[in-house]
């Protein structure tokens, strides 16, 4: 049946139909999409701009654009292309559905869809076993049992991170908006390998008031970007603004242990432990966290343990130098391995005089 969108009374919303043959292939990161369309009205679709849509659920997973479409003398034109997907996070099963979409300059409408019987599960870098973070007044934690890549014994992963976020609502897969509270990169995994027990210590944290729902997600480079491919949502809520901790198990999360109470009020009078670094296994080369706004706040001057290394330094231990945002940071990474300290100035955002006052603070 086709899809019928009566929102705009002057295109029918039988303009044009999947028709019979269609389908979707996937390779990897890519996808091909293909339809047999029937111009029910040909006239409206020579003036329409048209997309094949896949999606998951409420994921769209990819969108190829062919514009007017000019069927042939049977009222039928043919399209395919093969595009990025966005394979939806998780290790649950998906079903599909190609949707027939135009657009007459006011707005992207559904004209025909079809959802597909057999289901899709995508074979994706996955967290397995419990996971768990602490928010503390002097730094964060994350840790993961295990991170595991299932696909054959030849796909090696792209660079894996783990991040912390903090949403308004809990994640669902797909496309997110929310604050980056730290990340931590782990590195390439090759097919069929895990990973056991990771953790890292982040900077402490910060988060403007409000209810936040804090989830840990496992993040691949593919080339330009990050995509996430499983994450944990935590049941327990956070509520902002932080910091503004009495008592830092306040918002541990669930499954993890409680730490043991000192005895006495002389417990909340015991400094912050200085930052260790994160157990969880580096790669020399990193790639740039997804470029989004950090929400971390540094306890601590990186500077003050010591020089930060430009080459093997994780994006919250970059950030932690003064002088180092975010995005520089991000930049810093992505362009690895740097041979020189002085080779920094082609970092977006670093110039002669910040590079004359930031090389006491770095090295190799």
């Amino acid at each position: 049946m086709p899809y019928s969108d009566i929102s705009n009374p002057y295109i029918p919303p039988t303009t044009a139909q999947i028709g019979s043959s269609h389908g979707y292939v996937f390779n990897a990161d890519e996808v091909t999409l293909e339809a047999e369309v029937h111009a029910v009205d040909p006239l409206a679709t020579s003036y329409l701009n048209w997309s094949l849509q896949l999606w998951a659920g409420d994921v769209l997973v990819a969108d190829a654009s062919f514009g007017a479409l000019y069927p042939d003398g049977f009222g039928i034109a043919r399209i395919g292309a093969t595009v990025s997907a966005s394979l939806p996070a998780g290790t649950s099963e998906h079903m599909l559905t190609l949707v027939l979409a135009g657009d007459d300059g006011t707005g992207q409408r559904r004209f025909d869809a079809v959802t597909y019987p057999r289901s899709e599960r995508f074979v994706l870098p996955l967290i397995e076993g419990s996971v768990a973070y602490r928010l503390d007044a002097g730094y964060t934690e994350i840790s993961a049992d295990c991170i595991r890549n299932p696909r054959a014994a030849n796909n090696m992963s792209g660079s894996l991170v783990l991040e912390l976020w903090a949403l308004p609502a809990a994640y669902q897969g797909g496309a997110f908006s929310g604050i980056l509270i730290g990340s931590e990169f782990v590195g390439a995994l090759a097919g069929q390998s895990q990973w056991n027990n990771v953790s890292a210590r982040l900077p402490a944290c910060t988060l403007p008031a409000g209810c936040w729902h804090l989830v840990l997600m496992l993040r691949e480079w593919v080339g330009n970007t990050y995509l996430t491919r499983d994450y944990r949502n935590f049941a327990l809520t956070v509520d902002g603004p932080l910091p503004a901790l009495k008592d830092a198990t306040e918002v541990a999360a669930p499954v993890e242990k409680p730490a043991a109470k000192p005895a006495g009020k002389a417990a909340e009078k015991v400094p912050p432990k200085k930052r260790k670094p994160a157990t969880a296994t580096k790669s020399p080369a990193a790639e740039p966290v997804s470029a989004a706004k950090r929400g971390a706040k540094q306890s601590a001057p990186a500077h003050k343990h010591g020089r930060v290394s430009v080459n093997t330094a994780s994006v919250g231990d970059l950030t932690a130098v003064r002088g180092i945002n975010g995005a520089i940071a991000e930049g810093i990474v992505a362009e690895r391995p740097w041979k020189t300290l002085d080779d920094l100035i082609t970092v977006k955002g670093i110039g002669t005089k910040s590079l004359d006052k930031l090389k006491h603070l770095l090295k190799l």
